[in-house]
């Protein structure tokens, strides 16, 4: 139908040339939306200036012509009512979008009455039959109080209309697989007499609210291991208006977030098997939460972000995707980040862009609800393409090149239409900026471009040029020996490097006990109590004379650690002892459960270092297995002894927060000396075998 030019012969990084189909009359799905969430730190966003606060709201609301917001029902406390913050955020995005804009609301929690522990917190259950509803024996759906949980969400609905914040659709539980620390409530697909039924839920809820709102579901933590049709079998399915998901697994040991986004076809058999079985079925399905899971923003997440929402919609048959975070404290939000003077760490109002947000306004800020997905295709494995159409007189077209070259496209000839805007968003270069519309298109490696045809509009002369390159942008210098190693517990045994700035802290001990894939770790007893109430206590860890000059030369800190107690602990770090750096970090997460690499900024830390790190917080203790210093200069690293088996045996590789990454064969990975000659990310890992547990290195 339409021109297909092959490719050309190409040395290495250089431009060739590649073509999209796109086929108007095969439509698809109809598109909700595109949103993120404004769930956590409202109260951040309304302390802002005025002058700041619109600000945020037009780049918000207007620069990404957001069509979802998903806000949460946080009236576990009816006395409280709706909170003020929530209502300002809301009035700003209508105010800017009207009726276009759909809230989507869900709940982390049934009340504290309505709960067998009398808490909305997880961490207060000692079982799963305590972070549930409560048992009833007269309750007309089941053995739990179903009624009163709809009754409640009912209440709920009417208290945010009559504060101006109508759901459009409801979710009455976040994550109902997830026994978590926070607010959270547990369902299992059907009741059972430990836990509630989600299935039994949904009918009373869908008998309490039917008429006033629509009800999306089962929106379980991630698609993998047919989580989300362990719910959706179960249900009757006309009382569902609509399908939610999480993406924070996708099965097939693809449980790492951060992973994800740097793997996105990891998504793409889970996403294409709920697309096919539930996208037929006249019902959106909307992604409503998802992130990287990590302290920080990276580049690479732009592109990833775009890929996973082009798998998204082709395959999974997505009608609508909200990011978690549409806003986040301390600047680091997923697509804005927020600070505001005096709050946290904040120096400044200020309004933080992140890559992620680029990636969602080429699909938001080009493709309006009601617009569905036509078919788009290429044999270019690294380009990943989606179009979407109005019915009328425009169709944006989506390109996502995921390799390492740069390509040149002949653009999409599409009978009676033209190119009228090209935007292009480039890894390490230039974010959302127009580039000439003409008949071919440079793609630059990693990157995203939308093509916006509209009918009978005649493109300029072809230039076919790469427009996104950012002339200020230089690219860091990559050395194996650029991280600095602090401290790795899984070399060393000695913790006699820390010391109590509190006499009445318990001492650091070491912990030779594996845990979640980490063989040895520091148990750091911490305050165990608000810091209102009895001060700062902190622990101090010296560091070496090598390190310290590190601390002044490198970017950040990467400290792998977990909360020693069952609720998430918040710490404080910052440099002691000769300390140059000015700039404390707080709230960094140390998770409950499982071991995380939270960062720590150091642009901050003087030239000389900090010859110690300082540790506080209200929790009663962390675990942390190791700490290094990146993005640095010193060309120190650490040596790991590793005794190697060459037998051939079957071995499964875990990274340090216990995912799988790698099965095969132990001699198909290992080198003689111990390190990785497989392809994952380097760093320290643990390898498995049924002959025992050993540590391997990716130089």
């Amino acid at each position: 139908m339409f021109k297909r030019i092959f490719p050309l012969a190409f040395a290495t990084g250089a431009a060739f040339a590649a073509s999209v189909t796109i086929d108007p009359s095969a439509t698809q799905q109809e598109v909700v939306g595109f949103g993120g969430g404004s769930v956590y730190y409202q109260g951040w966003i309304t302390a802002l200036g005025s002058k700041t606060q619109e600000a945020l709201y037009d780049t918000a609301f207007t620069g990404l012509n957001l069509s979802l917001l998903r806000v949460g029902n946080w009236l576990q406390d009816e006395s409280k009512g709706v909170s003020a913050d929530d209502i300002t955020i809301v009035q700003a995005a209508k105010k800017r979008q009207g009726n276009k804009l759909k809230i989507e609301m869900s709940s982390w929690s049934a009340p504290s009455s309505l709960k067998q522990s009398g808490s909305v917190n997880g961490k207060d259950g000692s079982s799963k039959s305590d972070n549930t509803l409560k048992t009833s024996t007269s309750d007309k759906y089941g053995k739990y109080v179903y009624s009163d949980f709809a009754a409640w969400w009912k209440r709920s609905i009417d208290a945010y209309k009559a504060a101006g914040i109508a759901p459009d659709y409801i979710s009455f539980q976040n994550e109902p697989d997830m026994n978590a620390d926070y607010e959270e409530t547990l369902f299992d697909p059907t009741e059972t007499a430990e836990v509630a039924g989600y299935k039994e839920a949904l009918n009373a809820v869908y008998d309490a609210v039917h008429g006033s709102t629509k009800i999306l579901g089962p929106e379980p933590l991630g698609i993998g291991y047919s989580n989300f049709q362990k719910y959706t079998k179960e249900l009757d399915e006309s009382k569902l208006d609509g399908y939610a998901y999480h993406l924070y697994h996708a099965g097939d040991g693809n449980d790492n977030s951060g992973n994800n986004y740097l793997a996105p076809e990891n998504f793409r058999k889970s996403m294409k098997a709920i697309g096919t079985t539930y996208g037929s079925k006249g019902k959106p399905i909307i992604m409503t939460e998802f992130c990287n899971m990590l302290d920080k923003t990276r580049e690479e997440d732009m592109v990833g972000l775009a890929h996973i929402m082009q798998i998204g919609f082709t395959d999974g048959k997505l009608g609508g995707y909200i990011a978690w975070e549409l806003f986040w404290g301390e600047g680091r939000g997923q697509l804005l980040g927020v600070c505001t003077e005096g709050w946290g760490s904040c120096k400044k109002d200020e309004i933080v862009v992140g890559p992620e947000y680029h990636a969602m306004r080429h699909y938001s800020k080009f493709v309006n609800p009601g617009w569905k997905v036509i078919s788009a295709t290429t044999t270019e494995a690294d380009l990943k393409t989606v179009a979407f159409s109005n019915n009328s007189d425009s169709i944006s077209v989506i390109i996502v090149n995921t390799g390492k070259n740069e390509i040149k496209l002949d653009n999409p000839e599409i009978p009676g239409f033209g190119v009228a805007t090209a935007v292009q968003s480039k890894e390490n270069g230039l974010k959302s900026k127009v580039i000439t519309a003409s008949s071919c298109t440079v793609l630059p490696a990693r990157s995203v471009t939308t093509l916006v045809y509209k009918k009978g509009a005649t493109p300029a002369a072809a230039t076919c040029v790469d427009e996104t390159t950012d002339p200020n942008y230089s690219a860091p210098v990559v050395t194996p020996s650029a991280d600095v190693v602090i401290v790795d517990y899984s070399t060393t045994t000695d913790v006699s490097t820390w010391s109590k700035a509190s006499d009445d802290l318990l001492d650091v001990t070491y912990v030779s006990s594996a845990l979640d894939g980490v063989t040895g770790y520091a148990s750091v007893p911490l305050a165990g109590c608000e810091q209102a109430d009895c001060g700062y206590k902190s622990q101090l860890f010296s560091i070496s004379p090598a390190a310290t000059e590190a601390l002044g030369s490198c970017a950040e800190l990467v400290i792998t650690m977990r909360s020693a107690d069952k609720s998430n602990a918040y710490v404080n770090v910052g440099g002691a002892a000769n300390s140059s750096w000015v700039d404390y970090q707080y709230g960094r997460p140390a998770n409950a459960g499982k071991w995380v690499e939270t960062t720590v900024d150091l642009t901050a830390e003087g030239d000389n270092g900090s010859t110690a790190l300082t540790f506080n917080s209200d929790a009663s203790g962390i675990f942390i297995a190791k700490i290094v210093a990146t993005g640095c200069t010193s060309p120190i690293q650490a040596q790991v002894s590793y005794n190697s088996n060459s037998q051939n045996v079957r071995a499964a590789l875990f990274d340090l927060n216990g995912n799988v990454v790698w099965k095969g064969y132990k001699n198909e990975a290992v080198n003689a000396d111990g390190s990785l000659n497989i392809d994952v990310r380097q760093g320290m890992y643990i390898l498995k075998t049924k002959f025992g547990t050993s540590k391997a290195i990716k130089k």
